[in-house]
């Protein structure tokens, strides 16, 4: 299970890089379904992941799938700061 408080420092980094875009997290839950990341969690790697769909009706592969062209953009913006804060950090050893 990965740790999703402070004690992980990658929650942290994640955290405040979704603040910083001006998105909000909800509360943590595991979606095994709708992500690949159950196969590296299988792995014993420590794995996040997020969608920046907000206000968006859950359409998973439903014939209306569909998502406002405002969220899609939003998302980038959101994706941009999450990659570059994570692909910068630097853990403590």
């Amino acid at each position: 299970m990965t740790l999703t408080n402070d004690s992980n420092p990658w929650w942290s980094v994640f955290k405040q890089a979704i603040t910083a875009a001006g998105g909000k997290l909800a509360k943590p839950e595991i979606l095994a379904s709708t992500t690949d990341a159950r196969f590296m969690r299988e792995l014993g790697i420590p794995t996040l992941g997020f969608s920046p769909m907000s206000n968006t009706p859950i359409l998973l592969h439903d014939h209306n799938e569909h998502l406002k062209d405002t969220v899609y953009l939003r998302g980038i913006e959101i994706y941009e700061s999450v990659i570059s804060s994570l692909s910068s950090f630097v853990e403590a050893s």
